[in-house]
């Protein structure tokens, strides 16, 4: 039998069925009510490295969260085919969006150990990227961490259910995302984590989604791009890198290998339309290409990984709000970062022509 969460098990966690309609207030209320979450909440503060302006949130209890994807005998009672998954068992957090696919359902659940939480006494979150520093005590930051579902199904995911059932998820994260900025001065980080290598700590597909003042540095780099050469930088890889380092044109999106590429098969998916800066603002047929890009991009991945002898690990990180013109980075764990790469000198064992060469083949061949 196919391990799942059952749908009538969500009789007794469900908050809203529609993210759309509770108003901020009301969903603020939900997670300060929410005493189970409140047990692992963020330490309530961040540090912003001078040098670089990246971030750094504290959640000390984030150490305990559970794993189901280490390696067999790294992590004792758990099991890897969704037999002991806690999301299957129904052992997870209240949710606050869900939709019907074709199989399952998809949803979103608010984040047991989160990296941002709301201020109860209503104090604001930095704002801008660039809040004054109190360097004894960091500043205050306060916000949302959510998680995505893809699937109520264990064996479902990007890389394996129908288009219709992949439009319909991101259109509830995009429904997330527009919530979420009804407040002008919030970022909506979303990502996703595949391996225990890389972050991730349960095999249930899933993608996080973070809301908070805090502009990550990606996107602030994204912004200055934009300032300093009067165009997003979506729109300058789409005019600069090379064609023979597309890997698949969706007509709306464009699936790439990067020329600057810093480790094997590490991808960008491209948004043509460079004034679009949210998933909110797609149209359907974008939303379409942005579906199947993504399942390309993952199913590349799961192919080359064990290929080249690799654990399958990879995050994929989306660059939205200003600056950005919406574009997706696929990152997958294929080379460790050595001390180099700290430095900011990459040392990339493969190179782009290669890479996409073998990607477009992996597609041809048909990935199913």
């Amino acid at each position: 039998m196919r391990a799942q969460l059952p749908f009538e098990l969500l009789d007794g966690l469900t908050q809203f069925t529609d993210i759309s309609v509770p108003d901020l207030n009301d969903l603020k209320d939900a997670f300060l009510a929410d005493t189970e979450i409140a047990r692992f909440a963020p330490d309530g503060f961040c540090q912003r490295d001078p040098r670089n302006g990246d971030w750094i949130v504290y959640n000390s209890a984030r150490a305990r969260r559970p794993h189901d994807n280490r390696p067999a005998g790294q992590q004792p009672g758990h099991a890897q085919g969704g037999s002991e998954c806690l999301i299957c068992q129904g052992r997870t957090t209240h949710v606050v969006d869900v939709a019907p696919l074709s199989e399952g359902f998809t949803f979103i659940n608010k984040n047991l150990f989160p990296i941002f939480f709301p201020d109860a006494a209503g104090g604001e979150s930095p704002t801008g990227g660039q809040p004054a520093l109190d360097l004894g005590k960091g500043t205050p930051v306060h916000g949302y961490h959510f998680l995505q579902w893809t699937s109520s199904y264990h064996d479902k995911d990007w890389h394996n259910m129908p288009l219709h059932d992949r439009v319909i998820v991101l259109e509830r994260l995009a429904a997330l995302e527009k919530k979420m900025k009804q407040d002008p001065d919030v970022f909506v980080s979303i990502i996703k984590n595949h391996g225990h290598l890389v972050g991730g700590s349960l095999t249930h597909g899933h993608q996080q989604i973070g809301v908070s003042g805090i502009m990550p540095n990606r996107i602030a780099q994204d912004l200055h791009f934009q300032k300093e050469t009067g165009e997003t930088f979506s729109a300058c890889l789409l005019r600069e890198n090379p064609p023979d380092l597309t890997i698949k044109d969706y007509g709306p999106a464009l699936l790439v290998t990067p020329y600057f590429m810093r480790r094997p098969y590490d991808m960008f998916l491209l948004l043509r339309d460079a004034s679009k800066s949210h998933l909110f603002q797609l149209s359907e047929s974008e939303l379409n290409a942005v579906a199947e890009g993504w399942r390309d991009a993952i199913r590349i991945i799961l192919e080359v990984m064990p290929l080249i002898g690799k654990e399958v690990a990879y995050n994929v990180t989306t660059h939205n709000g200003p600056g950005a013109g919406l574009y997706f980075e696929f990152l997958p764990y294929t080379q460790e970062m050595g001390g180099f790469e700290h430095l900011g000198l990459y040392l990339c064992q493969g190179n782009p022509e290669t890479a996409a060469r073998i990607a477009r083949e992996l597609l041809r061949k048909g990935i199913e």
